[in-house]
This record gives C-alpha cells, structure tokens and sequence, in this order.
C-alpha cells in the first residue's frame, strides 16, 4: 500500500461494477470483502459502500463520496415529526443504519419520515408486494411526504435496478421478514444505498440476517394485546378424505425413500431437488394435491359463509389460499376479492373503501395481509395458505385486538400440526 498523508481525503468511486476507494487511510481496518489493487487503492463489490463510509467515519477520515446523489432541497423534505421518534437519533449515530422490531404503522411511518430529514437524501421503500406498496403510498400522500420517498415492491426493485447506478441513497425496507431472501440480498448489494432503515414488524430466526445488512438493532418493542384466536376443526368429505390420503401416502412414500438417501436434509431441501429432479417430482406434485384439498373444501366453503352471516355489519378480513377460492367466496356471498389480476387502480380503490369503511369486507390469498392497515379489521377468517409463521403473523396483525381471528382447519391433516405450532409460537 502507498503511503499516504494525514490530511489526504479517501475518495470513493464507481469503477465498473465495483467501488474503489482511492487514499484509504493506512489506520483504517477495511470490511471483509474488500481488497488493495497495487496503487493502493482499495476495491470492493458496491454492497459494501455503506460500511466503507462507516468505518472511514468511526476513524475520523475525511473522505469524498462520489456516488452520492445531490441533497434533496429544503422544500421536498417531508414535514418534521414533533416530538422526533425515539429510535431517530440513535439510528443516526450509528452512521444512519439500523433496524427497528414491533412499531406500529403510525411509529413505523412517523420513523421514515424523520429519517429522511436526517439523510436529506430521496429514499427508496421496499416492500413485499402491490398491496403494501398501495397502502405506504396512501399513508406518505396523507402525510405529504409522497415527493420525498419512492414505493416499489422487491420484485420490482430487483427487476430494475439491482446492480445498477445508486439512485437512492436511503433505502427502507418494510417487513424484511416478509420478503424472499434472495431477493432481498440481490437488491440491497445492488443499490448500495449509504443508508438503511429496516422496519421489522415480529423478531424470528431471520433477525440475524436482517441485522448483517440492516445494522444494529435500535428498538425493540413487545406488544401483549392480539385478536382473539379460534380454531375450528372441520371434517372433510368421504371423496375428499380419499383424495387426501392418497396423494399425502404417494407424497409420504417418497419423501421417505428421499430421507433414507439423504438423511441430514430436510424437507427444503426436498422441494428444491425435486423441482429439477424427474424421480423426486411425483412425490412433491402429491404433496401440493393434499395441501390443497385441506386448503380448501366443502366444509371450508360453508363455514366462510356462516362466520360472514355472523359478523355481518363487521369489518372483515377472509384470507384465502388461492386467487380461485378468493373468487368463489366473493361470487358466492357478493363481497369483494383483492388479488394481483385486478387493475392498480381498483385495487388502489378496493383498499380506500376498506380504510374507509364503506366496504366491509375483502377476500384475498396475499394482498391482504399488508395491504391493509395493521389493526384495521374487526374480524379475520384465515382460510388456508400462507408461507410460514412471518405470513400468519401478518394476517393476525390486520385485525384489531379487540377483535376475533377464526382459523379453519382440515381434521386429520398437516394443517392440525401446524394451526398448533404457529399459535405456540405467537404465544411466546
């Protein structure tokens, strides 16, 4: 490395697809990832510009940054939030990078808006789908904030501007927990963004990962109240019970076989081999048959309709497995379905008229569960679906605490085990 004099600056830049940093102080310890050319100068993937700037500042550096867009003038910043959010200042000290864990919307909102009067910097918020994308962009309009901060889904960011130009120096990410983490990992080493807010809305397993990228964590908030949880345990007919148990005894007969070969793996492992793999593939199409069949049935069909006869007049939330059952609940009792097939604008409209409540009730297999204001909904009837704990939390969230969330569940199926294994973990 070349020497270097005290009152050098660090200059950093774009060089291809990667960052050099030119004048990088001999005292200065670079993050892992990033090595020395033979002038000296510093090299490093884009994704780390961010802890390259932190540790220039822990150390006192002077140093230029290059690829840090023009501040946003005085007039575009979002109004101030008085008195600031508690976590605000602590997630500017640690160099404008963090997480956050259990705000509710009002605080996550109130957090991003303060945030960007700090950074002074257009921001860019991620979310996970076309119905959180809706709402954040309601609740930034109502706030006056909408000029200041950009609202697309992962998928879309992914799409358009992983490992391209920095256009956003802030990004926030909303229910990381949420998104797919590959897709999520792709889109914040491509936008290299200087600063990170990550709003996390349930700690898990994922925290640590969240953290390696997000920053340390700056709040954390328990929160006791929830919706009342009632499961009822549905038979399902003679024919489906049929169909049930054989594609489940076709799907267990080669999971075994695949365990017996490879018995450190789990069943994740078996689903990705057998997307690609002719032998294992029978067994998973099986598996996604009996999935389906508890899913959605004749019982199910017939218990949505009571639960909406019982809490007519109410605020209601039906989460269904499907866009196909989400349709048949909507023509069957006229009310309205919520899915990805309908027009931006009627979507944009079904969710007004919710948050309004001059609609009563939704119908939808994903949309729903951040599409619509957390707390916002009386009663939740959770058909069938979801991913995972994340997605079960997201659908309990929507209803109010002083409300009721019905989980219907197949007898004798998978979904026993696991109504019961996500309610264990919710307690906690």
């Amino acid at each position: 490395m070349v020497g270097r004099h005290a009152d050098m600056t660090t200059i950093l830049e774009r060089c291809g697809g990667a960052l050099r940093a030119r004048g990088w102080p001999p005292d200065c310890m670079p993050p892992p990832g990033a090595t020395f050319d033979a002038d000296g100068s510093l090299r490093a993937p884009l994704g780390l510009r961010a802890r390259l700037r932190r540790a220039l500042a822990a150390t006192g550096a002077p140093f230029v940054d290059s690829l840090a867009p023009p501040p946003l003038p005085a007039e575009r910043l979002p109004p101030g939030v008085v008195p600031p959010p508690a976590a605000l200042a602590t997630w500017w000290r640690h160099g404008g990078h963090g997480h956050v864990v259990g705000l509710g919307d009002g605080e996550q909102l109130d957090l991003v808006l303060g945030a960007v009067r700090c950074a002074a910097s257009r921001a860019l918020l991620v979310v996970r789908d076309s119905g959180a994308e809706l709402r954040w962009q309601a609740l930034l309009r109502e706030r006056g904030a909408a000029a200041a901060i950009d609202v697309w889904p992962v998928a879309t960011v992914a799409r358009r501007f992983a490992g391209g130009a920095p256009l956003h120096d802030f990004v926030v990410v909303a229910q990381p927990e949420l998104h797919p983490p590959p897709t999520l990992a792709t889109v914040i080493a491509g936008l290299a963004a200087a600063h990170v807010l990550a709003l996390v809305d349930h700690a898990g397993p994922e925290l640590l990962g969240i953290s390696a990228w997000a920053g340390p964590l700056l709040q954390f908030v328990r929160r006791r109240a929830a919706a009342a949880h009632v499961e009822l345990h549905l038979p399902l007919l003679p024919a489906e019970r049929v169909a049930h148990d054989a594609a489940w005894h076709e799907f267990l007969g080669a999971y075994d076989a695949f365990a017996a070969m490879r018995p450190s793996a789990g069943f994740g492992t078996f689903v990705r081999e057998a997307r690609g793999e002719p032998a294992w593939r029978p067994g998973l199409l099986a598996w996604h048959r009996a999935r389906a069949v508890a899913a959605w049935n004749h019982a199910k069909a017939a218990a949505c309709g009571e639960l909406l006869a019982r809490h007519r007049g109410a605020s209601v939330l039906v989460f269904t497995p499907d866009r196909a059952s989400a349709y048949e609940i909507a023509r069957e009792h006229l009310v309205a379905p919520l899915t990805a097939e309908l027009p931006r604008a009627e979507r944009a409209a079904l969710l007004a008229a919710f948050a309004r409540r001059t609609l009563r009730t939704l119908v939808g297999p994903r949309l729903l569960e951040l599409g619509v204001d957390a707390g916002a909904a009386d009663v939740g009837i959770v058909v069938g679906g979801g991913f995972g704990l994340a997605d079960c939390r997201a659908r309990h969230d929507r209803i109010a605490p002083a409300g009721i969330v019905y989980e219907l569940v197949a007898e004798h199926t998978a979904e026993v085990g696991r109504a019961r294994r996500f309610a264990d973990a919710m307690r906690r």
